[in-house]
């Protein structure tokens, strides 16, 4: 038997991480270490150049960039692309500065992943970086097939729990402070998230291990590493260690 999910604790949850991020930002713009390096600024880039092939845009496309947060994704998403995009993050101190960074061709909303404020079928894509990991998933896959329309695509890069770094700070307390985690995030093991991806109702379903651009790689081996990431993202089992995942999937179509 299934247990009801209680709201209220999801809602605790909710203002927990909100709380945590807004710390963040009072400090710097990038919500993570990783992002604040050369390397880690490399790593945006091949991050959101994978989520905009993924999203597969048709001119005129409508997209929800969920978790949004400071926008550092929203921006290259949204560039360029005769789409029109909405992003939608629990902080709101978090989107006065994704707005700075994007300005006026994006819409920005607080709102809760769980509950959120938009009619059925109002998007050809939702998409987002390091998002999923901080929320009730249940509810949270729910809404966002909800907000889809039918063939409609699901897009997210998320940390993989079976890369060494990630595991040990999702399990050692002190390393999960000092790399600023926030009090309820996650990490993914693909072969069951997609098993959870298909059980809520997505099909056309791809979760695939990349990146091993580590972030405090020194800038004269960036392009190296990255090559020899590239490569490695290839081979069985060691591409399992990678430090993210790519994750793909759609809203059926109606029939299927």
């Amino acid at each position: 038997m299934v247990e009801p999910v209680d709201r209220n604790d999801e809602r605790m949850r909710s203002q927990r991480e909100r709380g945590h991020f807004e710390h963040v930002v009072e400090a710097s713009d990038d919500l993570y270490w990783a992002d604040r390096t050369e390397a880690g600024k490399r790593r945006q880039t091949i991050r959101g150049l994978r989520l905009r092939e993924a999203a597969r845009l048709a001119p005129g496309a409508r997209v929800l960039d969920l978790g949004c947060g400071t926008g550092a994704y929203t921006a290259p998403l949204s560039d360029g692309q005769d789409a029109h995009f909405v992003g939608i993050d629990v902080g709101p101190a978090l989107l006065q500065v994704a707005r700075e960074r994007t300005g006026a061709h994006v819409a920005f909303a607080a709102a809760d992943a769980g509950e959120l404020p938009f009619a059925d079928e109002s998007f050809d894509a939702v998409v987002g970086n390091a998002v999923l990991h901080h929320l009730p998933m249940e509810r949270a896959l729910a809404e966002l097939l909800r907000v889809l329309r039918p063939g409609g695509r699901f897009c997210f890069a998320e940390p993989n729990l079976l890369n060494p770094q990630v595991f040990l700070e999702r399990n050692v307390p002190w390393l999960r402070e000092h790399l600023e985690n926030s009090p309820d995030e996650v990490a993914f093991v693909r072969w069951p998230l997609a098993r959870t991806l298909g059980e809520s109702g997505f099909d056309d379903i791809e979760v695939e291990p990349f990146d091993f651009l580590y972030p405090l790689t020194p800038r004269p081996l960036i392009g190296t590493v990255e090559r020899l990431g590239s490569w490695l993202e290839k081979l069985p089992l060691v591409r399992e260690i990678a430090g993210s995942l790519l994750i793909q999937a759609r809203r059926p179509l109606r029939g299927d």
